[in-house]
C-alpha cells in the first residue's frame, strides 16, 4: 500500500492530468449548443442525459479525443525513474509490482472517467435539467444523440451506467496494451503508439463500416454504447454482456502477458 500511495504521488498527481479539464469543457460547451439548436428545431424538449449520450457516445469524438489523450496521459506510467527504482528495490517483489502497476492504472481509468463525466455533467446542469427518463427529443430522434433505438427500452440512468461501464473497460484493457509494449521495449514511447495503433484501427473499422461478425473482433464494436443489440433478436450487434465478456477476456490476457513480461524485466539500470 505505501508502493501503491508512492505510485500516486508520481504518476498520478501531476500537471499534465489537468489536460482534460478544458479539453472536455470545450467539446461540453459545443455538444451542449448542438442538443439545444436541435431541440429548438424540432420543438422537443431535452435534458442532461440527451449531452451525456452525445459526447460519450459519439464515436468521433471517443476515437480521435478521448483515447488519445488517455493513453497520452497513461503512456508514462509504467516506466520507473530513479527514484522510482530505489522504491521498488524496497518493495522487492515483482508480483507486489505488478499488482501497484495495475491498481494505478485501474485508478488513472477511474480518474479519467470521473473527471470527463464529471465536467459533461456540471456544463449540462447549466442549461438543461436532470431527468428520470428518456428527453423527448431522443424518444423522437435518437441517431440524433448517438444512440440506437432499441437502447431506449432501459432507462436513462441504467443506459449511462453500461455506457461508462463499457467505456471504462475499453480504457483499461488499451492501457494494459500499452503497459505490455512500454515494457517489452523499455520505452514509453513505443507503447504509446501500440494504444495508438488500437484506437485507430477500431477507427478505420468503424468509419469502414467493417461488416458483421468480422467487426466482433474490433475494439469499436465493443467500445460504444450504440453498437449494441439491447435483446433485439433480429439485431445482429453483441449484446451488452458479450462486450464486457470481451473486454475480460482481453484483459486478462494482456494480465498474464505483462506479468510474464514483468518478471523478467530489469528494473534496475546502471547508469555509466
Amino acid at each position: 500500500m505505501r508502493y501503491l500511495y508512492f505510485q500516486i504521488e508520481q504518476k498520478l498527481l501531476r500537471m499534465r492530468w489537468l489536460l482534460p479539464v478544458p479539453t472536455i469543457l470545450f467539446i461540453s460547451y459545443i455538444v451542449v449548443g448542438g442538443v439545444l439548436v436541435r431541440a429548438r428545431n424540432y420543438d422537443l424538449s431535452s435534458n442532461s442525459w440527451d449531452v451525456l449520450f452525445s459526447v460519450f457516445g459519439n464515436g468521433n469524438l471517443v476515437f480521435f479525443v478521448l483515447n488519445p489523450l488517455y493513453l497520452y496521459l497513461v503512456s508514462d506510467m509504467f516506466l520507473e525513474s530513479g527514484i522510482g527504482q530505489l522504491a521498488l528495490l524496497r518493495v522487492g517483489s515483482r508480483r507486489r509490482w505488478w499488482l501497484s502497476k495495475t491498481l494505478i492504472l485501474g485508478l488513472a481509468v477511474l480518474c479519467y472517467a470521473g473527471l470527463n463525466v464529471g465536467i459533461v455533467a456540471m456544463v449540462a446542469t447549466f442549461v438543461l435539467p436532470w431527468e428520470n427518463s428518456w428527453s423527448q427529443a431522443v424518444l423522437q430522434y435518437p441517431q440524433e444523440f448517438n444512440l440506437n433505438p432499441d437502447a431506449l427500452i432501459i432507462s436513462s440512468a441504467s443506459a449511462a451506467r453500461w455506457l461508462l461501464l463499457l467505456l471504462s473497460l475499453g480504457w483499461f484493457g488499451m492501457g494494459l496494451l500499452v503497459m505490455c509494449f512500454t515494457l517489452l521495449s523499455n520505452h514509453h514511447l513505443v507503447g504509446f503508439i501500440a494504444g495508438v495503433i488500437a484506437n485507430f484501427s477500431g477507427l478505420v473499422a468503424l468509419r469502414a463500416n467493417l461488416p458483421l461478425p468480422y467487426a466482433y473482433l474490433s475494439i469499436h464494436q465493443h467500445l460504444l454504447f450504440n453498437l449494441h443489440s439491447f435483446g433485439n433478436v433480429t439485431n445482429q450487434y453483441p449484446s451488452l454482456p458479450t462486450s464486457i465478456y470481451y473486454w475480460l477476456l482481453w484483459c486478462s490476457i494482456l494480465l498474464i502477458i505483462g506479468f510474464k513480461i514483468a518478471h523478467k524485466q530489469d528494473f534496475i539500470h546502471r547508469e555509466q
